[in-house]
C-alpha cells in the first residue's frame, strides 16, 4: 500500500498509538500536541514530524500541513475542539477526517448532522463503542454479532435458529416478520446465503437481522420459542456509561441490579429504571456483595470510572462465584496485568477507538460498520447526495442485484425497511448489506464522495 500522509491531532493513549502504529507503517505522520510533557514523548519516542500548538487553531493545522493529507485524524480529549478541527482541516484541503467524541449522547445520537456540519468523513464515540462492546459480551457474542447504526436507531443481530424456529417452518415470503425488519443472509456451515422470499431458513443456521433497534428484540423472540435470558446482571456504577448500557438492557429478558455509592445519583437512577433494583452502595465493598448475594449473577460488569476499583470489584464478584465479570479501565497498559490476575474482560474505550480508526484506514477508508464471513459480505452506510445516481428513484427502478440489499433508510426521524415502490431522496441515509463481488455497484449506485 503506498504511504499515505496523516495529521493527528492529540497525542493522548489513542493518538499516540495510532501514529505509532501508522509510522511504523512507513506512512508520513504530523502529531499535533498542545501538552509539553507529551510533546516530549512523541519526540523522544515516534518517527513523526511533531508541531507544538492547538489544533484547534487555523495557523497550527496550517504549520502542520493539513491541507494535503490524506486523512485529518482529531482524537484530543476535548469533543468541541476536535468538531471545530475537522471543519478548519477540510476548509485547508485535507482530503478526509475523523473526530473521535467520548459522549454516546447528544452528539453521536446525531451523528450525521455533525458529520455533515463539521465536514467529518466518520464521528465516532467512545462511549457507544464501548457500550456495544459489553453488550456483545453479556450475551455472549462475538463482536459481530450485534451492531447499531444510525445513532442507535438501527441494529444487525445474528440469531441462531433451532429445530422449533418459526423461520424454519416455512419459506421466508410466508412468514410475517415483524414491520421494520428484515432477514438480510443466512449462515449455512461455511456459506454465506442471500435469502430470497422462497429460501426456507434451515435448522442449525444463524440469522442476520437487520432493522429497526426496537423491534429486533420482539423478532428474536417471535423465532425462538426460548427467548433469551440473560440471567442476573450487576453493574456496578450508575454514570453515564452505566446508565447507557442500563437503557440498552430494558428491552431484555434480563433481572439487573445497579449499585451506585452516591445516594443522589442512586435515587435518580431508581427513578428513571424502576424495574430494575438500585442499591445505594460502595461495589468493592465484599460484605455488600455478599449481603445482595451478588455471587449469583451470571454477569458482573464494573463502571466505577476508577481502573483500581473496577478492578477490584469484578476481583470480588469472581471470587464470589460470578461467571462472567467485565471491566473498564482506562489505562491500557494495565490491560494485560489484569488478565494475568484472571480477569479476561478487561479493554478501555480508548484502545477501541484506537482499534476502530485504524481498521477504517485498513478498509480504504470506508466506514463499513461490519465485515462479515472473512470480507465475504459487509454492511456499509452510505449518504445520498444531490449526485447520486440513485436518489429519486424507487427500489423497484433501481432493481439492485440479489448480492445488493437496501437494508434500512433514515430519513430525518423516520427509520423504515424499503419496499419496492419506496423512492430514495436526497439526504437519505441508507444502510446496505452487501456480498463483497457487489462492492463496485455499490461504488457505482452509492457512492462515497470522499472516496473520490
Amino acid at each position: 500500500m503506498e504511504a499515505q500522509r496523516y495529521v493527528v491531532m492529540g497525542a493522548g493513549e489513542v493518538g499516540y498509538h495510532l501514529a505509532r502504529v501508522l509510522a511504523n507503517e512507513g506512512n508520513n505522520v504530523t502529531v499535533i500536541e498542545r501538552d509539553p510533557g507529551r510533546q516530549l514523548r512523541v519526540s523522544e519516542e515516534l518517527d513523526v514530524l511533531l508541531v507544538a500548538g492547538d489544533g484547534g487553531h487555523y495557523s497550527v493545522l496550517e504549520e502542520a500541513g493539513v491541507g494535503d493529507c490524506d486523512l485529518f485524524i482529531a482524537v484530543s480529549s476535548n469533543d468541541n475542539a476536535n468538531l471545530v478541527a475537522s471543519l478548519l482541516a477540510k476548509q485547508l484541503g485535507a482530503r478526509r477526517s475523523v473526530v473521535r467524541v467520548s459522549s454516546a449522547e447528544g452528539i453521536f445520537e446525531q451523528r450525521h448532522i455533525y458529520e455533515e456540519h463539521f465536514r467529518a468523513d466518520l464521528v465516532l464515540s467512545t462511549q457507544m463503542l464501548t457500550t456495544s462492546r459489553i453488550l456483545n459480551q453479556i450475551r455472549g457474542h462475538n463482536t459481530m454479532a450485534v451492531e447499531t447504526y444510525a445513532g442507535g436507531r438501527v441494529q444487525l443481530r445474528k440469531l441462531h435458529l433451532e429445530a422449533e424456529s418459526l423461520l424454519t417452518r416455512r419459506a421466508l415470503k410466508d412468514v410475517e416478520l415483524p414491520r421494520h425488519s428484515l432477514v438480510v443472509a443466512l449462515f449455512r456451515g461455511g456459506d454465506l446465503i442471500i435469502p430470497s422470499g422462497e429460501d426456507r431458513p434451515q435448522p442449525g443456521d444463524d440469522a442476520l437481522i437487520l432493522g429497526k433497534a426496537h423491534v429486533i428484540s420482539q423478532f428474536e423472540g417471535m423465532v425462538s420459542d426460548r427467548p433469551e435470558d440473560l440471567g442476573k446482571i450487576v453493574i456496578a456504577g450508575g454514570g453515564q456509561t452505566g446508565r447507557t448500557v442500563a437503557r440498552a438492557l430494558e428491552h431484555l429478558k434480563a433481572k439487573v441490579t445497579m449499585i451506585e455509592r452516591d445516594r443522589s445519583r442512586a435515587e435518580e437512577l431508581a427513578a428513571r429504571f424502576p424495574r430494575f433494583e438500585v442499591l445505594h452502595g460502595d461495589a468493592t465493598d465484599l460484605a455488600l456483595l455478599q449481603a445482595e448475594r451478588v455471587g449469583d449473577a451470571r454477569t458482573f460488569v464494573a463502571l466505577l470510572g476508577n481502573d483500581e476499583a473496577d478492578v477490584l470489584a469484578c476481583l470480588l464478584a469472581q471470587e464470589l462465584g460470578v461467571g462472567q465479570v467485565i471491566a473498564m479501565v482506562q489505562r491500557t497498559e494495565t490491560s494485560a496485568l489484569w488478565r494475568r490476575l484472571g480477569l479476561k474482560s478487561v479493554f478501555s474505550p480508548r484502545s477501541l477507538a484506537n482499534e476502530w480508526i485504524h481498521q477504517y484506514i485498513k478498509n480504504g477508508f470506508s466506514a463499513n460498520i461490519v465485515s462479515l464471513s472473512h470480507g465475504a459480505a459487509q454492511v456499509v452506510e452510505r449518504r445520498l447526495f444531490a449526485a447520486s445516481p440513485v436518489a429519486g428513484a424507487t427500489l423497484a427502478e433501481i432493481s439492485p442485484p440479489r448480492g445488493l440489499i437496501v437494508g434500512t433508510v433514515v430519513r430525518g426521524t423516520k427509520v423504515f425497511v424499503p419496499s419496492g415502490g419506496d423512492r430514495l431522496e436526497v439526504g437519505d441515509l441508507v444502510i446496505l448489506f452487501v456480498k463483497e463481488e457487489e462492492m463496485p455497484t455499490v461504488q457505482l449506485l452509492f457512492p462515497d464522495p470522499s472516496s473520490s
